[in-house]
């Protein structure tokens, strides 16, 4: 009877790989988390801008191409036209804009959403978004030219979170000129 060698890992190269372990495990979970924060943030903002690229690319194609006329309340009478230019600078907020059909439209804050006002009023942002800082004007700087719609509002994602990861805000303004006036 020889001596019987026994096939196994010594204590070192047992020390060594659960330290190797023990290093790499908590790197990777803590890759694969962070990742996984930025999924939500990226997902969060792609909503926002989502709807904040249609609201305004709505508002800006629907009164370039239909407003006609703007007026300072839904009554059809000369005497509530604004931003005619007789004085320079001539300026008005919340405007509402009479298209071919002798029918207004506005746009307006609905809570924390925007809306489009016309017949019916229909919400352009949905659950998942807020707006703040909504404001709408229009102006003329000289009788001959066409007037100017200032359009500008932050969208953000609607989280109660104060996380960066969670938060998510996009500031949007656009000047748009009338074509059928």
């Amino acid at each position: 009877m020889g001596i019987v060698y026994k096939k196994s890992f010594t204590l070192i190269e047992t020390i060594v790989v659960i330290a190797v372990i023990g290093l790499i495990l908590p790197v990777i979970f803590s890759i694969f988390f962070v990742l996984l924060q930025q999924q939500t943030k990226i997902y969060r903002l792609n909503t926002v801008k989502k709807e904040g690229d249609f609201v305004i690319s709505l508002m800006e194609s629907t009164i370039k191409n239909r407003a006609v006329n703007i007026y300072n309340s839904a009554v059809l009478n000369d005497a509530n036209i604004v931003c005619k230019g007789e004085t320079p600078g001539d300026s008005y907020n919340n405007p509402y804009f009479l298209d071919d059909n002798n029918k207004f439209f506005s746009y307006k804050l609905n809570g924390t959403k925007i809306a489009s006002d016309s017949a019916n009023s229909v919400d352009l942002t949905s659950i998942y978004t807020k707006v703040s800082g909504f404001s709408i004007s229009c102006t003329r700087n000289r009788i001959y030219s066409t007037p100017s719609v200032l359009v500008s509002f932050t969208i953000q994602y609607n989280t109660t979170s104060t996380r960066p990861e969670d938060t998510a805000s996009l500031f949007y303004q656009t000047k748009i000129k009338l074509r059928n006036y």
